[in-house]
């Protein structure tokens, strides 16, 4: 419970920073609601997740998440400044906790799980780069990486839950006419959601 408490205070005395990086790319919500989302955040993942540095990893992905789902949903675009440490602090975290506890297996498969879900994002790139951009793909091996160290199916339910989530809501604009088909969305918010969800559920 003490551990959950301190991560949610973590995230609330986060939210400033956030507002601030939010505000190098757009205009930023209001502080409270940042920083109500990064308390909220922790705490659920604080409830999961035990290992102090492993749990470090993904607070460390859900805070620049935070920050990219708002960049985002406003620009359409996640950049290289946040997606990239998200990845790099993620695998620091994770690798000292892995030698700490002797874990080496744990993180290669995370990693791998981080590359296959960065992998599997290129190809809808390249696929249709009008439906999702390069800054999806770089998102996912941060969040692929984090998912991949509770297993493969967490990964995988994580990548489906995201999907899941993204077509109801493109559906639902599409039934009130609020976008036609030709309209991108952004997917990022999607999948850090999804990530959630298949932490949580779990």
């Amino acid at each position: 419970m003490l551990r959950v408490l301190l991560a949610s205070a973590a995230g609330f005395v986060a939210g400033p920073v956030l507002i601030k990086l939010i505000s190098w790319y757009a205009r930023p919500p209001a502080t409270v609601v940042v920083a109500a989302t990064a308390a909220g955040v922790f705490a659920l993942l604080a409830c999961r997740i035990t290992a102090p540095l492993a749990l470090a990893a993904f607070c460390w992905v859900a805070a620049l998440g935070i920050v990219l789902g708002f960049v985002d949903a406003a620009l359409r675009r996640l950049p290289d400044l946040l997606t990239m440490p998200a990845f790099a602090g993620a695998l620091t975290f994770l690798a000292v906790d892995a030698l700490a506890r002797e874990r080496p297996t744990i993180l290669g498969s995370a990693v791998l799980s981080g590359l296959a879900m960065a992998g599997f994002y290129t190809v809808l790139v390249l696929i249709n780069p009008a439906g999702m951009g390069a800054g999806d793909a770089k998102l996912a091996l941060s969040v692929g990486t984090v998912l991949g160290w509770l297993g493969g199916v967490v990964a995988f339910l994580g990548v489906l839950a995201g999907f899941t989530l993204a077509s109801t809501y493109a559906v639902m604009l599409l039934s009130r006419r609020r976008i036609s088909r030709r309209d991108r969305l952004a997917h990022g918010p999607f999948m850090l959601l999804g990530a959630l969800l298949a932490i949580v559920c779990s």
